[in-house]
């Protein structure tokens, strides 16, 4: 599977946007731009995004797609006297792989200015800090280079109550087929989201789709009941970027691991994906000889919840581009991957009926 140039651009994108939790703004906006030609858009008052398809006509079955726009990322709590900042986590980071990390910290006047993690230097450390195991986010600090509260404040304007996301930039190594990048949960299947519904414009479809870039999902899916509720669909798709455990686990436990395909989630603690239309999916996956893995999870969560509990509730199931070390600043994924899940959405949409609907 060839990856598309617009599409790995589109990636990056996305990617190298700021949109911690609660302040997606920029990725909407780009999510916007590039939506412009599928469809009318329109946003609600917590910025989910919705993508109407031009083709609907209004008296069919609705298909929801959706896919979260925020990242894992930090928000500003206090500024220290020493003009370190301490924060709290906004989503389930990786903390062992918090500290030294290169962030940056949107200030009063709307830039993203660069600061680190603040680590404490070993030759410091006392012999209980160094066997101590990592230490809670509490006793950590973002350093932008202040050297006081007033400093931060003045030079920096620094300010409480502002968002903080991973420094890295997104880069494509073309000849290994491979990404490099944050934020990758979920700004992959926001993409790949978009991308099919890209390659889809102007073709029928059995029903009407409307495509949701639903935010706050990384802290506890608050923002899709909402978006649930305005497109009432009657069957959804819920686009991810599923933690991959290829690099871990024993082999006959890996369920997400690189070029294998989109990742088909049974369950997790947040849902059970509704089971018939699992099967009638994964069954249309083999008919149409794209690649997909299946996965039941002890962890994790996703905005198929929401979607299935709202209202008198819709089946939904999870479509994931795998990625290596999600919820951390530095994540691999791989462009196969992504391609076959625009596929398997594009297969999707062209094969759920109202009779398949009412079957399930």
């Amino acid at each position: 599977m060839s990856m598309d140039a617009n599409a790995w651009r589109l990636i990056q994108e996305l990617s190298d946007a700021p949109g911690a939790s609660g302040y997606e703004e920029e990725v909407i906006r780009i999510a916007r731009r590039y939506a412009q030609t599928i469809g009318a858009c329109e946003e609600d008052f917590l910025r989910n995004l919705y993508i109407h398809r031009k083709e609907n006509t209004g008296d069919r079955p609705v298909i929801m797609l959706d896919a979260h726009a925020d990242e894992v990322g930090l928000i500003i709590q206090a500024i220290k006297p020493n003009g370190t900042l301490r924060f709290l986590q906004l989503g389930r980071w990786n903390r062992g792989a918090l500290i030294s990390t290169r962030v940056l910290v949107r200030n009063a006047d709307g830039e993203y200015i660069p600061g680190v993690v603040a680590a404490k230097p070993v030759h410091f450390m006392t012999a209980a800090e160094k066997t101590a195991g990592e230490p809670d986010v509490s006793a950590m600090a973002i350093d932008v280079g202040a050297t006081s509260y007033e400093e931060a404040v003045e030079r920096f304007h620094i300010r409480i109550g502002e968002p903080v996301v991973p420094a890295t930039k997104f880069e494509y190594d073309e000849k290994n087929d491979l990404f490099f990048g944050k934020a990758f949960d979920c700004r992959l299947g926001c993409a790949a989201m978009l991308e099919a519904l890209r390659r889809l414009q102007g073709r029928a479809l059995p029903c009407d789709v409307v495509a949701v870039l639903s935010t706050q999902e990384e802290v506890g899916r608050r923002n899709c009941p909402v978006a649930a509720n305005r497109v009432k669909p009657d069957i959804a798709i819920v686009m991810e970027g599923c933690p991959a455990d290829d690099t871990f686990c024993e082999p006959y436990m890996i369920q997400t691991a690189l070029k294998k395909g989109p990742m088909f989630r049974h369950m997790d603690v947040s849902v059970i994906c509704a089971p018939r239309y699992q099967r009638w999916a994964l069954n249309l996956a083999k008919e149409k000889g794209i690649p997909v893995q299946e996965a039941v999870r002890e962890g994790g969560g996703n905005n198929a919840a929401s979607i299935q509990t709202t209202l008198a509730g819709a089946p939904a199931i999870v479509c994931g581009v795998p990625v290596r070390y999600a919820h951390s600043a530095n994540c691999i994924a791989s462009g196969f991957d992504f391609e076959a899940s625009v596929q398997m959405v594009m297969a999707l949409l062209e094969h759920i009926t109202p009779e398949i609907i009412a079957s399930i």
